[in-house]
Order: structure tokens, then sequence, then C-alpha cells
């Protein structure tokens, strides 16, 4: 089996694993700001740079992350920088400083000629598995890409 199938048949094994039951009863606790860096897309993946702010709800807490986001599947094409926004649910209303620290997993699709849009799952992952982020909007993609496939999001 190639490299890629088994990549995929892993990334799709781990998203279909059972939520912890702390994630099934998760609260909103904020929003995930993300500014992307520029990539060009291989035929079986990408990974761009990311620095996020979380902004809490019940605080005037913002915290900054930096990190990777990366796609496994197809992805064909050069585009620049983009935002994604995430409303982030966790099983506390609470969560301690830089919880959100971790590697989380979901799939996307973004199609772009010129300006397109990208669309992304919830993305689960974080400590425990038990944070998910959900996307608030479409992402804007300006270039000329395809994509398709398993993303990760990695935040330090």
């Amino acid at each position: 089996m190639s490299r890629l199938k088994v990549a995929l048949v892993a990334a799709a094994a781990a998203l279909l694993a059972p939520l912890p039951a702390a994630a099934q009863s998760a609260m909103n606790i904020g929003v995930l700001s993300c500014e992307v860096a520029p990539a060009v897309g291989l035929v079986v993946g990408s990974t761009q740079p990311v620095r996020c702010v979380f902004r809490a709800n019940n605080s005037r807490r913002r915290e900054v992350y930096h990190g990777a986001i990366s796609r496994v599947g197809l992805d064909v094409g050069i585009t620049e920088g983009s935002r994604l926004t995430w409303s982030v649910w966790a099983p506390t209303r609470r969560i301690q400083r830089h919880g959100l620290v971790g590697r989380y997993t979901g799939t996307s699709s973004a199609l772009a000629i010129g300006a397109g849009a990208g669309s992304s799952t919830e993305l689960l992952g974080g400590p425990a598995r038990g944070i998910a982020l959900q996307p608030l909007a479409l992402q804007n993609v300006v270039g000329v890409n395809v994509a398709l496939g398993i993303t990760g999001l990695t935040l330090e």
C-alpha cells in the first residue's frame, strides 16, 4: 500500500474514533483566529505556518499561538495568505493558560482561481482530544489552487 493511502487511512481512523466524554458535553469558550502564510501546494499535500490568537468569552484574555496547518491529500497550486476563524469548544468553561497547545485533525476543501473559498469541518484535538474547533466562516483563498484532504493544525 502506498504511503499516501496509509496516511489517509490512519487519519480517517483518528477522525472516526469515538470522542472522549468530555468533548461530547463541550461548552463554547472563545474564538481562535489564525493568519495562514502563503503556500505552494504539492500533489500529496502542503504545510503552512500559522499565527493564531485565542480570545476567551469570559475575559479579555488573549493568547498568541504559533504553529502549522498541513493537508494530506490533493493539494495543487499557489495561494496567498488567508485567515481562518474557529469557535472553540472545551469540556469546561475555563482552560489553563495556553490550553489549546496540541494537534488537531479534520477534513477540508478549497478551490481558487483568483479569489475563491475553502471550507473545513470541525477539527478535534488538543489535550486528550478534548477541544473542538468549529469553523465560523468560509476561508477566503486567493491564488490558483485545488485542495481536498485531511487537515492537521498544530498549535504551540
